[in-house]
């Protein structure tokens, strides 16, 4: 009884680990469809993705069919072993989503806690005893081809889908921050950005230091501080370079804002008309309402940004 017990709920929990697969896989295959992915590193990045969905979904449909049940579970195992160390790593860095279900944002708190370290303890606590890791004996042909054959003819068709069918960078409902094309001397006008920025004409003169910043990005919690600080170092000489901080939405909650409410640097926002892929922090140094450099991702120090400065004036 106890034996037949431990079968059925190894086959549950095996079934429940492939299910959640595949889900996860065909959700991250949609996210690849609709809309571009910004990244600080290559675990977050489009090609990661499409590196993870055929391993996600071909493991899926390997754990839901059966075949090969013990090399399966330890598979299985292993993976979730290395997801539950890579969501707590993201837990404790304060990331907004783990990042597993594609444009399904999950504290990854809640993905560590419902489902990694479960389906992770299930497998363990419900392995498969008295199989062999490998055959003999072999599985009927029949079902292992009828699983074999048309998952592999999945996969080789959504590859290349992914591969080709790049969502746009910019539509109606999102637009993708390329920076590289605001240092444009021809575009006399002025900024692009501007007409989107609720402070817009307070950054149309002098020399500002521009920081775009979101309350779920890691490093910004360190940039808006020193910059903070420096804006107060420099008091008395705010005519010749003033900082100003610019909120991408979804816009955090005036407790939960890390910009400090005393700050004498200018605060903005983006408009919320559409979503923005930046990727964060980025500091443009503007001149007259131009760009004249600007910094992805990092956190230059004021000597570097006046160096630019000195070098556009030459």
């Amino acid at each position: 009884m106890k034996h037949s017990f431990m079968k059925k709920a190894n086959q549950t929990v095996m079934f429940v680990t492939g299910f959640v697969l595949i889900v996860a896989a065909v959700l991250k295959i949609h996210h690849l469809l609709t809309e571009p992915i910004m990244s600080e590193g290559f675990w977050e990045s489009w090609e990661f993705f499409l590196i993870q969905i055929p391993l996600e979904l071909g493991l899926g449909i390997w754990l839901v069919c059966g075949l090969f049940r013990k090399l399966a579970w330890m598979v299985a195992a292993l993976a979730f072993g290395l997801f539950i160390a890579v969501t707590l790593q993201k837990g404790l860095v304060g990331a907004e989503s783990c990042g597993c279900f594609g444009r399904v944002k999950v504290n990854p708190w809640i993905t560590l806690s419902v489902v990694d370290i479960p389906l992770f303890l299930g497998l363990v606590i419900f392995r498969p005893k008295d199989l062999k890791l490998l055959p003999p004996p072999w599985p009927s042909a029949k079902h292992f081809f009828s699983v074999a054959i048309p998952t592999f003819i999945a996969i080789g068709i959504i590859m290349p889908v992914l591969i080709f069918n790049k969502p746009p960078d910019k539509t109606d409902k999102y637009e993708v921050v390329k920076p590289e094309e605001w240092i444009r001397k021809e575009h006399s006008e002025g900024w692009s950005m501007l007409e989107h920025i609720d402070i817009a004409a307070s950054l149309r003169l002098d020399i500002i230091i521009v920081v775009f910043y979101s309350a779920g990005c890691d490093t910004c919690h360190y940039t808006i501080p020193l910059y903070d600080q420096m804006s107060r170092d420099m008091a008395g000489n705010e005519d010749s370079v003033r900082f100003a901080f610019i909120e991408i939405p979804p816009y955090a909650s005036e407790i939960d804002s890390i910009v400090p409410v005393d700050t004498p640097c200018l605060r903005g926002k983006l408009d919320s008309s559409k979503d923005w892929y930046v990727q964060t922090p980025l500091v443009v140094l503007l001149q007259d309402g131009l760009v004249v450099r600007f910094w992805e991702g990092e956190t230059p120090q004021l000597n570097e940004i006046l160096d630019a400065v000195f070098a556009e004036s030459e």
